[in-house]
């Protein structure tokens, strides 16, 4: 970086920028561009008023697991953000409501421990599914000390080489790697083997999973300390000047910077960087899936079950092309118990009449493909040049499964690129 504190523009307001911003805030100047009236990671966020108290919903929840998620873990850390242990057991059911497998957790030192309920006790389709998924993840254990073996196959080509039944993958697996990825099972089919089965094994088979104590509304200030947030300060362009770059906003003011990080999706990054003309082909061929999420208190999600149902439940439609995945919010996080159930579901199914819907939102999320992966090699390679001063920051611009501790990752890489020290040791890279 160049004497003096520089002056730094960030784009975009999700974890990665928002994590940029805080690692690079000691020493320079930082900028943070948002298009929309409030910091991004918690842009759509909603209160939940019910018997007498009111509760912030973050859209959409933010969960994560010790053994796959170290860098946000780390992170919240040093924010001092505590993560508190979440139940998300899960129940699968038809469009019918007939479930197929139905299962509860225990806790043990720290080690989640399935159990079947009464539906699936007495059900011989769900031992066989509870079988299979414990040999699966045995399996995926051990090949995922085997490096680089997976690279050159899709997920797809991974599951055709194993005795894996159908019926698990088609009916437990793929249900919950779609809404994981939030994208349709093909584009789960499609992921490279060695991404898949290193999120796989990293660990929320068995520690389950967790949430960051007060939501967004808990990070999100922490994480601006030392910036200045601009809202409501849609970006059209960034552009080479002699001494910088130039961020034009929509309409029509511009301001120079130092350096430029541009922490949206790989699509939006193509549209604001048309002078670009290296990156913008890389960027256009990072794929993505677009989702739509609904908050409501419409119970109609949840299947009927014998005693208490696990908190989050699939429904699996006769297309196969994604479930409907519904979270009782009550059962699943502490702070909602005392309030008349609500849910958040993914890719709903069934209409949710008007006075029982609290939000709605959709979503853009990136995905791999092993044709993408050249792509955001060439993208590192540009911004690791000398004298670089566009950063390309997001889940995306990682070798993983694009989730929370990838963009992480990729806001460490970009702050470490400028000089930032990381305070945490386990610093990492891909």
């Amino acid at each position: 970086m160049q004497p003096g504190p520089s002056r730094i523009a960030i784009i975009g307001s999700g974890i990665a920028g928002l994590t940029a911003a805080w690692l690079l805030r000691k020493q320079a100047e930082v900028s943070l561009f948002e298009a929309g009236p409030r910091a991004g990671m918690g842009a759509y966020a909603v209160d939940y008023e019910s018997r007498g108290s009111t509760t912030r919903i973050d859209i959409p929840l933010r969960i994560f697991c010790r053994g796959y998620y170290h860098n946000l873990l780390s992170l919240y850390q040093a924010l001092g953000v505590r993560a508190i242990q979440s139940d998300h057991a899960g129940v699968f059911a038809d469009e019918a409501g007939r479930i197929l497998l139905h299962y509860g957790t225990l806790r043990a030192g720290g080690l989640r421990l399935p159990y079947l309920k009464p539906e699936s006790v007495i059900s011989p389709r769900a031992w066989r599914l509870a079988a299979a998924s414990r040999r699966f993840f045995r399996q995926v254990k051990s090949d995922a000390k085997a490096g680089t073996r997976f690279r050159d196959l899709s997920f797809a080509d991974y599951l055709d080489s194993l005795p894996t039944p159908r019926d698990f993958i088609d009916n437990a697996l793929l249900p919950v790697l779609s809404v994981t990825c939030t994208c349709d099972y093909a584009s789960v089919l499609r992921y490279p083997a060695d991404i898949m089965i290193d999120y796989l094994a990293g660990g929320i088979h068995d520690f389950g999973v967790m949430y960051a104590e007060g939501g967004v509304d808990n990070i999100v200030p922490r994480l601006l300390e030392g910036t200045r947030l601009h809202t409501n300060a849609p970006v059209e362009t960034v552009f080479p000047v002699p001494q910088g770059l130039r961020v034009q906003l929509r309409d029509g003011r511009d301001e120079d910077f130092d350096h430029v990080i541009v922490a949206a999706q790989a699509h939006q990054a193509a549209a604001m960087l048309p002078a670009f003309t290296d990156h913008v082909p890389q960027l256009r061929l990072i794929p993505f899936e677009r989702s739509e999420l609904c908050i409501h208190t419409d119970g109609r999600v949840m299947p009927d079950s014998i005693g208490p149902r696990s908190p989050v439940a699939y429904t699996l439609p006769a297309d196969r092309k994604r479930a409907q995945v519904s979270v009782d919010m009550t059962r699943a996080f502490s702070r909602f118990r005392r309030q008349a159930p609500v849910y958040q579901t993914w890719h709903p199914l069934i209409d949710i009449p008007p006075e029982r819907e609290l939000a709605r939102a959709s979503f853009t999320r990136p995905v791999v493909t092993r044709e993408s992966r050249p792509a955001v090699t060439a993208l590192q390679t540009l911004q690791e040049q000398p004298g670089n001063r566009l950063w390309l920051c997001g889940a995306y611009m990682t070798d993983r499964v694009p989730l929370l501790d990838a963009a992480v990752q990729s806001a460490m890489r970009v702050a470490g690129g400028l000089g930032a020290g990381i305070p945490w040791s386990d610093a990492g890279g891909d």
